[in-house]
């Protein structure tokens, strides 16, 4: 185990995934983040099957922040029940890992 997670949520806009991305680095419970174009996704809700345009969000951050970050996430995303899954990262080049965690730490101006 690395300690670095990569957390993925699908956002209801571009709009929404750069809000919630700009909040998340710059309260340090993410080091980076991308944001891919929309995609199509097909789910249950409420007993109907749903489709809509969404856009993935993808963080990277420690463990540890999972929680805070997943709070900060819900709090901002527009719906009801936003899908967070962290994913371990189990091989991370040092480096990256090394600046994740730099970048994660409160009050490092070396990030």
């Amino acid at each position: 185990m690395t300690g670095i997670i990569v957390v993925q949520v699908n956002c209801a806009s571009e709009a929404e995934a750069h809000r919630i991305a700009g909040e998340a680095v710059a309260r340090r419970l993410a080091a980076s983040a991308n944001i891919h174009g929309p995609i199509a996704s097909v789910y249950r809700w409420q007993g109907a099957v749903e489709t809509a345009a969404e856009v993935p969000l993808v963080l990277k951050t420690r463990a540890g922040l999972f929680d805070d970050l997943a709070s900060l996430i819900a709090r901002l995303h527009s719906y009801e029940t936003p899908c967070i899954v962290g994913i371990d990262a189990d091989r991370v080049h040092r480096p990256y890992a090394d600046w994740v965690a730099a970048a994660t730490t409160p009050d490092n101006s070396d990030a």
